[in-house]
Order: structure tokens, then sequence, then C-alpha cells
């Protein structure tokens, strides 16, 4: 891996372009998309799956991991990205921009930053409403969502629905940890 020596966004995707793997690039650092587990990648299709049956009629799109988040200091790959806005849904090119909900199902080697550094990064950005943590190890959902006076960090739901508030989409966690084979309650 020859990296762009040039640290603009603008470089990296042409750069990115040209890898086999996906890489991270955020504020001129570039690094390596860890692989996910079939349990995470499962956790992610349960989501995907009630947001597309509910957007599926709305101008609303989700997008999976293999879609671009770009800001105006990182390219990321959300485990799940809803944008609703016609700049990024009437637009085939590379990358969502204005996302109003971002999902990440967190594993053991992201967790710590999809609650660190993409935390800020993300709500940083203007049209996001809503952060979503995905625990794959424990049923256990917690959210940031957007309010006239800034943030709030939701309780954390660990059973029965999961509300989007962003898209007002429900999903029943109990049938998505079951089906992806993570049905231990938190402690």
């Amino acid at each position: 891996m020859q990296a762009p020596t040039d640290p603009s966004i603008a470089a990296f995707l042409a750069w990115e372009e040209r890898q086999e793997q996906k890489y991270d690039y955020s504020c001129g650092r570039i690094s390596l998309l860890p692989g996910g587990t079939n349990l995470h990648a499962l956790l992610i299709g349960e989501v995907f799956a009630a947001l597309h049956a509910a957007l599926r009629a709305t101008a609303c799109r989700v997008y999976l991991s293999d879609t671009k988040l770009i800001t105006e200091t990182s390219v990321r790959y959300p485990d799940l990205i809803v944008s609703c806005d016609p700049r990024d849904t009437g637009n085939p090119g590379v990358g969502v921009r204005f996302p109003k909900l971002i999902v990440e199902v967190l594993s053991e080697s992201t967790a710590s930053v999809d609650r660190g550094e993409k935390l800020d990064e993300y709500l940083a950005i203007p049209t996001l409403e809503e952060y979503v943590l995905v625990d794959s190890r424990r049923m256990h959902v917690a959210a940031y969502r957007r309010a006239s006076a800034g943030w709030i960090v939701q309780l954390p739901v660990t059973a029965g629905a999961y509300r989007f508030a962003a898209v007002d989409c429900s999903i029943d966690l109990d049938a998505a940890y079951t089906f992806a084979g993570a049905t231990d309650k938190p402690q």
C-alpha cells in the first residue's frame, strides 16, 4: 500500500479507487478496515431489512457498508446510512454526504472508534438527526438524537423494540438478535 502523499480527501478517494481493500480516512490518517464476523453481518442485515421495508415507498434510501460517507474531514464506511436528501438519493456517484441516520454495529475491534472519533465526526454532520450504536456482543442499542439544544443521549434499549426516531421506523430487537444468534441480555 503506497498511501497518497497529498493528504486531501480528493487524493484519498482517487487512491482508494485503485485499492483492493477498503480504508477509512480521517484528518489525513488512513487505516485499513477490519473484517467483520458472521454475527456482525447478520445484525446489519436485520437492521437493513427493517429500515429498507419501512422506507421503500419514501424518498429515503438505505445504504450498506460498501457506501462511503464523505464529511469535511473524513471518508468512512458506516454499517448503514439513511439519506433522504435528493443530493444523495438522486446521485449515483460515489458516497453519501447528507445522511439523516447512521447505524454502526459494534464489535470488539471497532467499538472504541465508533464511540470515540466517529461519534465526534458524525455528530458534526449538519443533516444527521440520529446516530445509533447496536452492540453485537449483547442486546444493547444506544443512540444520539439531535434536539433543538444539541444532542441527546438516549437510554439504552435492551429488549423489545427500538424506534429509529429520524425515520419513524421500529425494529424488534428480540427477533433480530435471536435470528443473528446473539441472545445474551445485558448484565
